[in-house]
């Protein structure tokens, strides 16, 4: 049962990240490698992060109770058997409160730099994130726009790990098939912004940091 239950949070969490580019997939700053949380909690696990805000072991403490927190909340709502797009649609509901939960450990200068690598990082998937779309103003159209996007990208990504574990694809194809709707998705994410959020993106997003490959977190 817990190996089913992390096999589900890991789904989740590549089903949450939408429009997570592959790297190399488009959009700004270093594209993610693997699939990747769409939330600060994801992020500010990794080690190189940690460091560039320069956290205190406080801090780090801090950020990891709340983070384990958070993943215990998150395997808590798996239901073996149950409707995967329902508890998806959940835990999308808890992201603001999670997000905040980790955001409120750090400092204003501290927080500020986190939102400019969370978009780097997420490239147009970071608009995904409620966060960031209070951040640059979004509209209720928007959002709306947004919303019927990640539900198209969700039954996409449901549908092709039905298709592998019916072994009709391999992972690789898979992977292939998914990257190709990741292109997609930044694509029609990238029609949707004003140039006025266009360049306030540009602005958070601050000077470029290079992630390293093996830091944990996501």
């Amino acid at each position: 049962m817990k190996m089913l239950r992390n096999v589900f949070v890991v789904c989740a969490a590549l089903i949450l990240a939408s429009a997570a580019m592959a790297q190399g997939g488009g959009g700004r700053g270093q594209g993610r490698r693997g699939f990747g949380g769409n939330d600060f909690a994801s992020l500010l696990g990794r080690s190189d992060v940690q460091a560039e805000l320069k956290l205190t072991d406080d801090e780090k403490t801090k950020l990891k109770d709340a983070s384990d927190k958070i993943n215990a909340e998150r395997q808590g709502m798996f239901q073996p058997g149950g409707d995967m797009q329902a508890m998806m649609a959940e835990m999308q509901k808890k992201m603001p409160e999670w997000d905040k939960s980790v955001l409120g450990v750090l400092t204003e200068d501290q927080t500020k730099r986190a939102k400019g690598l969370f978009l780097q990082r997420g490239g147009n998937a970071a608009l995904m994130n409620a966060t960031i779309q209070k951040d640059l103003g979004f509209t209720d159209g928007q959002k709306a726009k947004l919303k019927d996007l990640q539900e198209k990208s969700m039954a996409a990504m449901m549908g092709l790990f039905q298709k592998m574990r019916d072994g009709e694809m391999t992972r690789e194809e898979m992977q292939a098939a998914r990257q190709t709707n990741d292109k997609t998705m930044n694509d029609e994410i990238g029609k949707i912004l004003t140039d006025t959020q266009k360049a306030k993106i540009k602005d958070m997003s601050g000077t470029t940091f290079k992630f390293e490959d093996n830091s944990g977190g996501l």
